[in-house]
Parts: structure tokens; sequence; C-alpha cells
């Protein structure tokens, strides 16, 4: 399974347009994510998403304003649409005999706004025990190291970021190819780069798709780079290794508790006590 996921504001050009269509044609992902289009979905002819195989589509929801996030698909997979907000769209894909859950992301430039998008992907992961995986351009990054420039990314936006992820226990998908995802394009000190778009999924998708990959491909008419997140279903699952959430060692009642328990006493061979 291939996902695609794209922030380019010149869709509505025909350069563009033949880029896209070639990058799909040659991946060709089930889900087509394209953030900040700039324009409405039906200025694009419906001849060339039936060039490329697309059949339906969604947008999300900013009330009188554009869209800023269409996802598209084809023949091939019948996503339930589960969720829409100004900052996300979350379908429910069956793959492999197993139902998962899909947000493309186009977050708001806010820090203030994001919040909300954090609080409302938080709420659906408690709601849907399943796994999850995230694509899309968060306009966030979760410290200095994701930002080349004079300034360092502001403290509250990154802690918000960091925050939700480990409260999840979710994992960013290191990307091949490019590390910043996007660049103001000028020279010298001038230059700003983030990495500001990226895949993260869950402990249960990890454990059900070890291979799964993420890569920024070549940029082409945008300032950001497009994304090909790869999901290899045929490959071996191995036994996942042994984790634990870090934090609960700064818990004051987490040494008693282990004391406790490790000192009942508990009947059988030597594993089986363990």
């Amino acid at each position: 399974m291939n996902i695609f996921f794209w922030n380019v504001r010149g869709i509505g050009n025909v350069d563009t347009r033949i880029t896209l269509r070639n990058l799909f044609l040659t991946h060709r992902p089930l889900l087509l994510f394209i953030a900040e289009p700039m324009i409405d979905i039906s200025q694009i002819p419906a001849w060339y998403w039936h060039s490329i195989g697309v059949l339906k589509f969604c947008v999300n929801d900013r009330g009188s304003l554009l869209p800023t996030l269409w996802v598209l698909w084809g023949r091939d997979i019948s996503p339930s649409i589960i969720f829409v907000s100004s900052q996300c769209i979350v379908l429910e894909i069956l793959f492999q005999q197993v139902n998962v859950y899909v947000a493309g992301i186009y977050a708001s430039t806010s820090y203030l706004s994001r919040r909300h998008l954090w609080a409302d992907l938080t709420r659906l992961i408690g709601m849907y025990h399943r796994p999850w995986l995230f694509v899309g351009d968060f306009n966030a990054v979760l410290g200095g190291h994701e930002k080349r420039g004079r300034r360092p990314p502001p403290s509250l936006s990154c802690s918000d970021f960091l925050q939700w992820s480990n409260a999840n226990l979710l994992s960013h998908l290191p990307s091949f190819g490019s590390f910043f995802t996007w660049s103001n394009g000028r020279l010298g000190l001038e230059n700003v780069a983030l990495r500001l778009d990226r895949a993260i999924c869950n402990v249960d998708w990890l454990n059900a798709w070890q291979r799964t990959s993420c890569s920024s491909l070549v940029r082409h008419h945008s300032d950001h780079h497009p994304l090909l997140i790869s999901v290899d279903g045929h490959g071996v699952r191995n036994a996942a290794p042994f984790k634990f959430f870090k934090t609960w060692t700064t818990h004051e009642d987490c040494r008693r508790l282990v004391l406790e328990c490790w000192s009942k006493h508990v009947r059988g061979s030597g594993m089986v006590r363990i």
C-alpha cells in the first residue's frame, strides 16, 4: 500500500498537474492527499482525475473558506470517512483484513489552533483502538534539530507537538531523502528549512507492519517535498521489542509499586513467576 501526500499551491497549473500525474502513475498510491491547493477542486477537469484512476474525493471543512486539504482515491479501496475538520481528514480502511485509520493532516500555522487538532486526534485514538497512521504537513517541529536557520523554533509549539506524540505513544517515521521537507528558497544566512511534512504511526501499526517507510521525493513546483509512505504488507512479522513509557519512572509511586509487585509470591516455573 502506498500513500502520497503533497503540499502544493500550484495544482491549478498545467505543468504541476503533469508532474502530479507522472508521480501518481509511477507510485500508484491508494490514497492521494493534496494540501494547500489554493483552488476549488471543481476547477480541476474531471477527465484529469479519470486519467489517473481517481474516482472519489473528500475535502476538509473550513466553512465559507476554500478547503486546504483534499484526499482522493480510486476503485481499489472503499474508505469510510469518520472525521473531518479544518485541519484533518480521517479515514477508516480495510487493509489485509484489518480496519486501520489514516489521518491526512494540514495543521494550522497557529499553535493555539493546533491544540484543537491535538485534542481531536487524541480523542479519536482513544475511541478507535486500532492501527493509526498520520501523514501530512503538521506545521510544527519537535525541536531545534528539525530546523535550519537563525532563530530556534517556538518552544510552546515544540512542546505541544512532543506532548501529543508522547501521550499517545506515537513514532515519527524517519524520512528517506531530504530531512528538511520545506524551505523558503533563500540563500546564505537567510535560508530557513524545516521538517514540517512527516508520517507518524502508533504501536499497533508498527506491530502489524514494521516495514513502513516514508520518503521525501524530489521537490517540484512547490516549496514542500512530496511524501511517499510505503507499507510492505508481505513482510515477515517479527516479535515486537520490549518497550515501556519512560516517564513512568518519574512517578512518585513507581518504585513502591514495582517493589510490591515483585515481592508477591507466585507459584509456577521460573518463566511463569517472571
